[in-house]
């Protein structure tokens, strides 16, 4: 849609939003109110879903994706010792652990 026409639409929604938030500080009855402005029940209605419309359309939500990081590891393990601590994760390589294990039970 080029520039003109959406500054077009933009003009007869908040037109059209006027209406609307007339009618109900008015306290008639849409009929009422339509044969009081010249538009039929239909026309009312009709802007009414329109604005709706744009409503949803600029109120939709956006999809965004969202890194989490891992804060928990349910494979790790942590040792403890007066001297050291080591962390072994899920999927430490089995010769590390067993090489950091014998150097805990070095006297």
């Amino acid at each position: 849609m080029n520039k003109i026409m959406e500054i077009r639409k933009q003009v007869r929604l908040s037109q059209w939003n006027e209406m609307v938030r007339e009618r109900e500080d008015s306290g008639l009855s849409i009929r009422e109110f339509c044969a009081g402005k010249s538009i039929s029940p239909k026309t009312y209605y009709y802007r009414l879903r329109k604005l709706r419309e744009a409503a949803i359309e600029t109120s939709a939500p956006e999809i965004v994706q969202v890194d989490i990081p891992e804060l928990f590891n349910p494979g790790g393990i942590v040792i403890r010792t007066n001297a050291a601590t080591i962390e072994i994760t899920g999927n430490a390589n089995p010769e590390t652990v067993r090489a950091a294990v014998s150097f805990l039970r070095q006297p």
